[in-house]
């Protein structure tokens, strides 16, 4: 579990250099020299050049000795010699006055490694200065490394740290990770936040659907909040007169209309909700909203809201989306408008599934020339299998109206 934390961290090419420092030719010539053992197969060769290096005595303001010793540490780590790796990472982290872009990434990597060793204490202490050094030097913190401090604290049973951290985690990563999302729910159940434990229940359930233990954690928090039917009849009497004064009671009244298969009533708690200000005109309510609909099979309103998502982030996953809308309700050129904003917002979460949608629409409105192309390009992604039956497709249509023309 701890350990799939740690990358794969094999230097593939030694040009190693920093916008402050490089290393000498001498040493780059020797790195390159312990690649190539490596790449032949002579670890022993490998291992011996870079154990002799790090060995040898240095400056303490060495960037040379301080790229070999991270590097014997990172071919340690290759091979699981975890221990050995930490007297070379630890070395090299004494180094003074190494570039903050080196020292960042190295208590990346340091705090990974205590970690997997069990030594919890040594890798909250790496890790936060990761954090401090990444947020002076406006340097890309990765979410693993946030992910890691939220499940230490959460060991430690500091639930306010572990929020913190295991939210940052989830709103800096492109893709949705099970294991934070449960941790984020089993925290915010700790802290007996169970409108919040509720949300990230029904995003486990959004994706594992047929997951039985999701289910039930969230029908238990519903039970938990007790959303009886009187509870029930008092928010949509409220509802009605325009009572409901708290943002809470409309999310909550919008979710357990989804939770109880209403799509059409959630999407209409939230509208009111936005129409009278209670709700903030954000993202995360008009993905609720677009949600509830696109359950209810509204799309045309499905792809409104979110439409109003875009205008306020330029992630294009919001785009792709509405693409993906426009395409399941047979609007082909509003899909292909969509799915190219995507791509020029730079959208490559799924290599070659954008080309591929793309091409089927385009095939849908029989313009086989864009087809080809965008079906071509998602078989440079990998996608051969599936796009090659639409290429069969297209040959053997024009094949079947040239002869009908003759």
């Amino acid at each position: 579990m701890m350990k799939r934390f740690l990358p794969l961290i094999l230097i593939a090419s030694f040009s190693v250099s920093s916008a402050e420092q490089a290393i000498t030719q001498w040493v780059y010539n020797t790195l390159e020299r312990a690649q190539a053992n490596l790449d032949k197969g002579n670890l022993e060769a490998a291992e011996r050049i870079y154990y002799d290096y790090a060995n040898d005595t240095w400056s303490s303001r060495s960037y040379d000795h301080f790229v070999i010793l991270r590097t014997y540490a990172y071919f340690l780590i290759s091979y699981d010699r975890n221990e050995e790796a930490l007297k070379y990472l630890k070395q090299a982290s004494l180094k003074r006055d190494m570039p903050p872009y080196d020292i960042f990434e190295l208590n990346f990597t340091l705090g990974q490694v205590y970690y997997v060793n069990g030594d919890r204490e040594n890798a909250k202490k790496t890790l936060l200065k990761w954090v401090e050094i990444g947020e002076k030097n406006k340097l890309d913190l990765k979410p693993e490394g946030y992910a890691i401090l939220a499940t230490i604290y959460a060991q430690d049973e500091e639930w306010g740290n572990a929020l913190k951290f295991i939210t940052l985690a989830i709103d800096n990563s492109y893709k949705f990770v099970e294991d934070w999302a449960q941790l984020k729910f089993a925290i915010h159940t700790e802290r007996k936040e169970y409108l919040d434990a509720l949300e990230i229940s029904q995003d486990l359930v959004r994706y594992k659907p047929k997951n039985k233990q999701y289910i039930e954690q969230m029908a238990g928090i519903y039970n938990i909040i007790k959303f009886e039917e009187e509870s029930l009849a008092t928010l949509e009497f409220k509802l009605q007169q325009d009572l409901l004064k708290k943002p809470s009671e409309y999310i909550n009244l919008a979710n357990f209309y989804l939770y109880k298969g209403l799509p059409v009533d959630s999407s209409k708690v939230i509208e009111r909700g936005l129409k009278l200000k209670v709700l903030d005109n954000n993202i995360k309510n008009n993905e609720l909203l677009s949600n509830a609909y696109i359950i209810a099979k509204d799309f045309d309103n499905a792809v409104r809201s979110l439409i109003k998502v875009t205008k306020i982030t330029n992630d294009p996953k919001y785009d792709y989306r509405i693409g993906q809308i426009q395409l399941q309700n047979s609007k082909y050129e509003q899909a292909i408008k969509y799915f190219n904003i995507a791509r020029d917002k730079g959208w490559n979460r799924k290599p070659g599934s954008l080309e591929m949608l793309l091409g089927v629409c385009y095939i849908e409105i029989d313009d086989f020339k864009n087809a080809r192309l965008e079906l071509k390009k998602a078989i440079d992604f990998g996608k051969e299998k599936e796009a090659n039956p639409w290429l069969s497709y297209i040959e053997s249509t024009e094949g079947l109206r040239a002869a009908a023309s003759r």
